[in-house]
């Protein structure tokens, strides 16, 4: 796996022109984030005339499939674009120590998302049919989001949800949540079909994980 510099040269006019391509751009962002190979990406700020995305990729050819179907570079707000290798030589520990012990580590500060709800055996499919259909959509455009299990268990009279949701950080939740990351996140649609939920979210660092 290589790092490679995706180094963007922005019209003038950027943060006016961004605006109808920007959730397009951040979609596609998310899901090479999501894929585990965009690591950083933002505009240079004062004045924003460059941008600059950072992937960990084996090919080189990834990042630039990537930026020929970004809107950004489709659209002319890119006049020019080139990828670069990029040399790490520090800020690499996470992956040299976990080659290095053979086990499986999330990268550093990965956070679970957790929020559980009560729900009722008549409403449980509609609202399975509302995460699927409504909220993955919208967690997928969310860069930083990495993916997402419902589980249940049957109790005498209801069912208890729970949902939990993994990011690359807490600022990455930031941007689904807002400033108040501990607010719980739930559409109208959904609360209709609860019969409670938790208003508060909590958050945990995952500091072990393993896929045999």
């Amino acid at each position: 796996m290589n790092y490679y510099a995706l180094l963007y040269e922005l019209v003038e006019d950027m943060v006016t022109r961004r605006v109808p391509f920007r959730e397009e751009h951040l979609r596609l962002a998310g899901e090479a984030r999501g894929r585990g190979e965009l690591v950083l990406a933002g505009a240079l700020a004062e004045p924003v005339d460059r941008a600059l995305l950072v992937f960990h990729v084996d090919d080189k050819s990834k990042v630039e499939a990537f930026a020929r179907k970004d809107p950004y570079v489709l659209n002319g707000l890119a006049k020019k674009w080139e990828v670069r290798p990029w040399n790490v030589v520090v800020g690499n520990e996470q992956s040299v120590s976990s080659a290095a012990s053979g086990s499986p580590a999330p990268a550093a500060e990965t956070m679970l998302r957790r929020w559980s709800a009560r729900t009722t055996e008549a409403q449980l499919p509609k609202y399975l049919e509302h995460f699927s259909k409504n909220v993955l959509p919208e967690l997928r455009r969310v860069p930083g989001y990495l993916g997402a299990t419902v589980s249940l268990c049957r109790l005498e009279r209801q069912i208890e949800l729970v949902v939990e949701t993994t990011w690359r950080s807490l600022e990455s939740i930031r941007n689904f949540t807002g400033p108040d990351l501990e607010a719980a996140v739930v559409a109208d649609q959904a609360a209709t079909l609860l019969t409670n939920f938790d208003r508060r979210v909590r958050h945990y660092e995952i500091v072990a994980t393993d896929h045999p």
